[in-house]
């Protein structure tokens, strides 16, 4: 995080204000940011109108709008910028639609990675990673499997990405290292439930559902670079993960065989469930359930981390999936 940068903490819990208080009157200010990323788009309503829409990053990121009567709309539609590398200086409103830049330029002096969120530690979560493999009782085989998919022992671009990736554009881990992270904390939530069911404990299952854990978004090392979107990126990371998959089949088959493949391909195809390719197999279910918890447990995470909430007389909320809910406020303890 850039010290002198905008403080996006405080804009997003400006804003959060903002809706819970139904106030119409804009709040404006200034900061510098990084320009991560933007689309085209139109307005909604009768007579639609051109937009852009897109996130900036200081530390956090935060979603913004620009309309097209505005300078930051020429300056986005006229200008060549790289999406992750721009860094610039807005000037923005604050309302019921979130930020608008009304005005952005380019600054230099800057380097765009000081304003990456720096989340996790690598080695920390390389070592975690690690750890919860060995406490899944996997076998030697799966475990190899699992090192000759993710290029471990040749520390290769493969490897440095996926250990450096983002989970997310603007969800649960979007930073440096999101991707390694939650893959291990659904590895961790794996470990935690599958000694209560028995069909879990069988060996081929629980090889399955280890190593399925551990390369189900394998495709975001080619979807994103530094949590931005790629060329390709319209494919989603499941597409390229499962061409990803077929590149490396015969690790999985010389080590199982050609059920096991089509079984891990299936839930790297299948693993968002209804919010892509339906699941066919229990294993796309089961790894939808852990990633999808993990996903929510680590968005109210962030979400309480970052202060985002609200505090009035009916007490301290979060919203969440378009609700307000009401949440016990950490008081911070003071040692002398």
């Amino acid at each position: 995080m850039v010290e002198n940068g905008l403080n996006i903490k405080e804009v997003a819990k400006t804003i959060a204000e903002i809706n819970a208080s139904g106030s119409r009157k804009p709040v404006k200010g200034e900061g510098i940011v990084l320009l991560k990323n933007w689309s085209a788009g139109t307005t909604n309503g009768e007579n639609p109108k051109p937009k852009f829409s897109g996130f900036v990053a200081n530390g956090d990121e935060l979603s913004f709008q620009v309309w097209n009567n505005l300078p930051a709309y020429i300056f986005l539609e006229k200008e060549k910028h790289v999406a992750g590398e721009t860094v610039v200086r807005i000037e923005y409103e604050l309302g019921r639609y979130g930020m608008i830049i009304n005005r952005m330029e380019p600054v230099d002096g800057y380097n765009p990675d000081d304003f990456i969120d720096y989340r996790y530690d690598i080695k920390v979560e390389g070592d975690e990673f690690s750890h919860a493999l060995k406490e899944s009782g996997a076998t030697p085989k799966a475990i190899s499997t699992i090192s000759s998919l993710l290029c471990f022992k040749e520390n290769n671009d493969i490897n440095k990405r996926f250990c450096r990736e983002f989970a997310a554009l603007s969800h649960h881990d979007n930073c440096r290292t999101g991707l390694l992270a939650h893959t291990t904390k659904c590895l961790k939530i794996y470990n935690g439930i599958k000694g209560a069911y028995n069909f879990l404990l069988d060996e081929r299952t629980n090889d399955l559902m280890v190593i399925s854990l551990a390369i189900h978004d394998i495709g975001k090392i080619y979807e994103m670079h530094n949590g931005t979107y790629q060329e390709y990126s319209f494919v989603t990371h499941r597409g390229l993960g499962m061409e990803y998959l077929v590149e490396h089949r015969d690790v999985i088959e010389s080590n199982y065989d050609k059920e096991f493949f089509y079984m891990i391909y299936s839930v790297i195809q299948q693993h968002h469930d209804e919010y892509g390719e339906g699941a066919r197999t229990l294993y796309a279910l089961l790894v939808h359930m852990i990633d999808n918890m993990d996903a929510t447990f680590s968005s109210i995470d962030e979400m309480i981390q970052a202060e985002k909430y609200t505090t009035d007389e009916a007490g301290t909320k979060i919203k969440f999936n378009d609700k307000y809910l009401n949440i016990f406020k950490a008081e911070q303890s003071v040692q002398e």
